[in-house]
């Protein structure tokens, strides 16, 4: 890694691509309004964090009595309220200038996460709509392969019993069959 100045960028290595990469240089960036900070609650006043591009993980630097002190941001919840990771040396009680450092980002692998999460959502979704009817959705028609159902033991309890069918069935069929089994007493 090379430093040539406030605006260079530092060369790292990128293991899936086998090439370096360029990512830009983190810089200090004055804040818009002023703060105050009790513990870990930051509270904004006349601020704009969120348009401001201020994200969990940026760090936020103020002055506290004549030293310079940097906390990273655990949570951004509005223009003016965030969460700190750990408290400055002491509370600010009075509004504060700030500054901040946005964390470097890798907005492709961002996206990609994004992008991962919103299918996993929509699978378990799909996979607990059948609830305690069926499981074993096939994923291609997100019919159910398995049907599950109570049955009565002989000591007056149940057991969860689950049988395979032939071809997806809809939640309309499982709740079908499943009424159609004496012991369960939802049904």
């Amino acid at each position: 890694a090379q430093h040539a100045g406030p605006t260079s960028a530092v060369a790292t290595y990128d293991a899936s691509s086998s090439a370096a990469v360029a990512a830009p240089q983190p810089h200090i960036e004055e804040g818009i309004g002023r703060i105050t900070a009790s513990g870990t609650v930051l509270t904004g006043h006349g601020t704009q964090l969120k348009k401001q591009g201020i994200r969990a993980g940026d760090a936020i630097l103020v002055s506290v009595d004549g030293k310079e002190e940097m906390r990273v941001l655990t949570m951004v919840l509005s223009e003016g309220s965030a969460s700190l990771s750990t408290p400055f040396g002491i509370s600010l009680k009075s509004p504060t200038e700030f500054q901040y450092i946005q964390k470097p980002r890798d907005v492709a692998k961002e996206r990609a996460d994004k992008a991962r999460k919103i299918r996993m959502t929509k699978e378990e979704e799909v996979r607990s709509a059948f609830g305690t009817y069926g499981s074993g959705v096939d994923s291609g028609n997100g019919a159910a392969t398995e049907f599950v159902y109570r049955e009565v033991t002989e000591h007056g309890s149940y057991r969860i019993k689950k049988e395979k069918v032939d071809g997806g069935v809809s939640r309309g069929d499982l709740l079908t069959m499943r009424t159609k089994k004496k012991s369960d007493k939802y049904c």
